[in-house]
């Protein structure tokens, strides 16, 4: 049964769930203007109800002390990891990929979920007595426990996802103190084993990333979406085209404008100024995060709150990058933008991470 203590509701973080629910309005209202197709004022709606779900689970996590779920971090660890192999035995493939488990009206897809299992877990290790000193035996401790997701995830095949696990597990290594010599060398051997990861990449993922190098080497084909998405983003120009104006977005020129390319159907409709916007609201959720987890006065609460800050700040650079061109095609959701149930839930039980800490700074 939860108990709050009323100290616990003094010390919530208002700008940080206001901004978070700020977002997710403009995604509905965002979702709604897009009449034509499947993403419509259906997706809107069920978009919507993700949102009331992901609140409950918000109010639920930052209910909880953080310090229990960490504890309990193995456990949901190989719950995900069940989740992750359960896609390949009852996972419902949608354009040649395997990711989502249907569960009667609803589909979950579990690497979503998964991420914040892996930071809950990465913190467990990293903070466990045997990972002390962090150093060379933490680093060694802490590899596999992305690698096993990593080669479960990139079968999928969900390139994005995949990747995402590294950088945010360096961040926290770096974050409990990791020496920069010893992170270099992992960095080092990573960026040599590129080669070799070409040879695993299937035909399609090796054209995103050849169509990165050279952008119009095919754009009736894998160069389509980001040539589109970038005409939807400069025609929006100052002040946008507004809701009858973007026919980018709602004449369907632009693929996938409700879930990796939102941002660029925001931009046309609402252009620079609501850009700017938009990331201004960004920005300061960020920083609401790592501020969190800076004044925190305990190991477990500031990996807690760097790792999840780090788990949206990785997907908000990637989105913005590849839906501008400045980083390939991934499949990176724009969180608290972006339609998806999974996606949803997931970045909403990260904000409930971040103010179970806040409010627990006290003790």
């Amino acid at each position: 049964m939860l108990r709050v203590d009323r100290r616990l509701l003094q010390n919530v973080d208002w700008a940080l769930f206001a901004t978070a629910c700020a977002l997710v309005v403009v995604s509905v209202m965002t979702l709604a203007t897009l009449s034509v197709g499947r993403a419509g004022a259906a997706v809107a709606l069920r978009q919507a109800a993700w949102f009331v779900v992901g609140l409950l689970a918000l109010v639920v996590v930052a209910c909880l002390d953080y310090r229990r779920l960490v504890r309990a971090a193995p456990a949901l660890y190989l719950l995900g990891l069940a989740g992750l192999t359960l896609v390949y035995m009852l996972g419902r493939s949608v354009s040649g990929a395997r990711r989502w488990i249907v569960l009667g009206p609803i589909s979950v897809q579990p690497s979503e979920l998964f991420k914040v299992f892996f930071v809950l877990m990465a913190v467990w290790v990293i903070t466990s007595r045997w990972a002390q000193p962090v150093g060379r035996t933490t680093l060694v401790m802490t590899l596999p426990i992305a690698a096993v997701p990593f080669a479960l995830i990139i079968k999928q095949p969900d390139l994005g996802t995949a990747l995402l696990l590294f950088p945010v597990l360096m961040i926290l290594l770096v974050g409990a103190g990791l020496g920069l010599r010893l992170l270099g060398g992992a960095v080092a051997a990573g960026l040599a084993a590129l080669p070799l990861a070409w040879l695993v990449l299937r035909d399609y993922q090796r054209e995103r990333i050849l169509v990165f190098l050279d952008p119009f080497r095919d754009p009736l084909g894998s160069a389509y979406n980001v040539i589109q998405a970038k005409i939807a983003i400069g025609s929006g120009q100052l002040l946008g085209k507004g809701v009858v104006g973007a026919t980018q977005s709602r004449l369907a020129f632009l693929p996938e404008r409700h879930t990796d390319f939102v941002f660029a159907v925001f931009a046309e409709t609402w252009g620079f100024v609501g850009c700017l916007a938009l990331l201004m609201c960004y920005l300061l959720l960020l920083l609401r995060g790592f501020d969190i987890a800076g004044s925190s006065r305990e190991p477990v609460g500031r990996l807690v709150a760097l790792g999840v800050t780090s788990l949206l700040a990785v997907q908000v650079v990637i989105n913005l990058g590849m839906v501008t061109g400045l980083l390939p095609i991934v499949g990176i959701p724009l969180p608290l933008m972006s339609y998806g149930g999974s996606s949803m839930l997931a970045s909403l039980v990260a904000i409930g991470l971040l103010l179970s800490v806040r409010m627990r700074q006290f003790q």
